[in-house]
């Protein structure tokens, strides 16, 4: 089976059979109730399934920037304290949850906002949550 992932990193080289295995293990568990998920594998223990085979080549590829930190460290900002009054921004998508006041915050007025849903999973529109 020829895939992307043929080449196999020095992390990857340098595990032991008792660590890809383990790791193996740790992928199985994870994806099992995944539907697609087909842990038959060949001769070469490699699985059989294509899909299966990527996703566990991705995983191989997640623990060695994990275990190397070569992964960008993001933080996510802290929202601002509410303003009195609403927002008026107008279809604004630039709000957060303020977590201990439990409001959806504005980050371009920081006045309190409605939070929004999308109109459907194809589209981009944004509409405010209905309280029927």
């Amino acid at each position: 089976m020829t895939s992307v992932f043929n080449r196999k990193s020095d992390y990857i080289k340098s595990l032991s059979g008792e660590e890809i295995n383990s790791l193996q293990k740790d992928f199985e568990e994870a994806c099992f109730c995944m539907p697609g998920f087909n842990s038959d594998k060949n001769e070469l223990g490699d699985y059989k399934d294509g899909g299966t085979q990527a996703a566990w080549e991705g995983y191989l590829f997640s623990e060695e920037w994990n275990k190397q930190g070569r992964y960008q460290k993001t933080s996510l900002p802290e929202c601002p304290e509410p303003l009195d009054g609403w927002c008026d921004c107008g279809k604004c998508k630039a709000m957060q949850l303020h977590k201990t006041k439990n409001i959806y915050v504005c980050l371009v007025c920081h006045k309190q906002t409605e939070p929004f849903l999308p109109v459907d999973f194809n589209s981009n529109d944004w509409l405010p949550y209905d309280d029927d």
